[in-house]
């Protein structure tokens, strides 16, 4: 893996983000199931760069799920016995480059950190080992790039009292399934054409 010196957020990180062929955080929707951006959306973001304004509430949850992590990472720490530090990292993978960023990887890249907002229902599947394919892709990607050995998927509140964790550990054929499904993104990306929607006038009032 090589290791980039840029901080998430910022402009430097998504300049670095808009020159790989795809992201961890893109796998999801690359694979169909996003619970935030279909397939389309995600061609059309690669094509022309255009992407939709964060909302203020979304920016919110954004800034309580950072504060969170921050809080919360010590515990992360004591809890697999190492180090975990914030770092992005590519890996060419079939002639494509692929890009993951960490909330938390170890030292010696054996071990990553991912870390959600809490929220009831994601901790309970997270409690019963039953992770959305929606995570589950961002994590395969991580453990693609990083070629670390497992990854701790944790949601939390960024308090004890508010926390569930699980390993997750990489998948052969899921593997197999992202590489194939980022090597068919690309030959999609090819040839896709976009048409930006038509914006009709409104017919406006005439007093009779």
């Amino acid at each position: 893996m090589i290791t980039h010196n840029v901080q998430q957020g910022t402009a430097s990180w998504l300049k670095l983000r808009s020159e790989v062929d795809g992201t961890a955080s893109e796998a999801p929707a690359m694979m169909g199931v996003s619970k935030y951006m279909s397939r389309d959306a995600l061609l059309k973001l690669k094509t022309t760069g255009e992407s939709d304004p964060v909302s203020h509430q979304l920016q919110e949850a954004f800034d309580a799920g950072h504060r969170a992590e921050a809080a919360i990472r010590p515990h992360i720490e004591k809890l697999v016995g190492m180090e975990l530090y914030p770092a992005t990292g590519t890996r060419e993978v079939d002639g494509k480059c692929l890009l993951a960023s960490f909330d938390g990887i170890s030292m010696c890249e054996t071990v990553v950190f991912e870390h959600k907002l809490w929220s009831d229902s994601l901790a309970k599947e997270v409690t019963n080992k039953t992770l959305p394919e929606h995570y589950i892709w961002q994590l395969e990607q991580q453990l693609l790039v990083s070629n670390a050995e497992k990854a701790i998927f944790v949601v939390s509140d960024g308090t004890e009292d508010k926390m569930a964790y699980m390993w997750y550990e990489p998948d052969l054929k899921r593997r197999t399934a992202l590489i194939r499904g980022w090597l068919q993104f690309a030959m999609d990306l090819e040839e896709y054409e976009h048409t930006p929607e038509e914006i009709k006038p409104e017919a406006k009032a005439v007093k009779d």
